[in-house]
């Protein structure tokens, strides 16, 4: 086969294999491809508490908060935004310190239970501490005033109990 022979070869075979998937009553596809591709989230530290990417509430919740949290009506309790209830036994904290997202000009109060007496220190705000006895569980509330972060600590074992995250 010739040179001028080939080219035109390739060039009829390219032609027709852009024409054989059209047609003139082809009308562009609405639907969805058959098959998805998804991309696997980044691997996180063990011990990182991970974004949530799940739309805030008015009183900045997001769907599938801790299950120690509670907002809005679900406190039980008039004037409280969010509830937080902790326990220091053992050394540990129950469950595991973590961030609670709040908005500025929300009330929010910490129930603390400990095995043993401790002083509540809420940072930041050196009017606001309590003491918590092993046999009385204590609170702890305040309304935040400003955008940030202010963690609730135990001074004698300096435990973080809860790192309270305002926008």
């Amino acid at each position: 086969m010739s040179r001028r022979a080939a080219a035109l070869a390739g060039t009829i075979a390219a032609a027709a294999f852009a024409v054989a998937g059209c047609s003139a009553d082809d009308e562009p596809s609405t639907k969805a491809p058959a098959t998805y591709t998804s991309v696997p989230a980044p691997a996180m530290p063990s011990g990182s508490v991970a974004p949530s990417s799940a739309p805030a509430s008015e009183n900045g919740s997001a769907t599938g908060e801790q299950p120690n949290v509670k907002r809005g009506a679900e406190t039980g309790e008039a004037g409280v935004d969010v509830l937080v209830t902790v326990a220091y036994q053992g050394g540990k904290v129950t469950p595991p310190a973590g961030v609670v997202d709040v908005k500025v000009g929300n009330k929010v109060k910490i129930k603390v239970t400990s095995d043993q007496s401790q002083n509540i220190d809420v940072q930041d705000l050196p009017d606001k501490s309590a003491d918590v006895s092993a046999k009385k569980p204590e609170d702890i509330d305040w309304t935040v005033t400003k955008p940030g972060d202010t963690k609730v600590t135990l001074r004698e074992s300096g435990a973080l109990l809860v790192t309270v995250h305002a926008s």
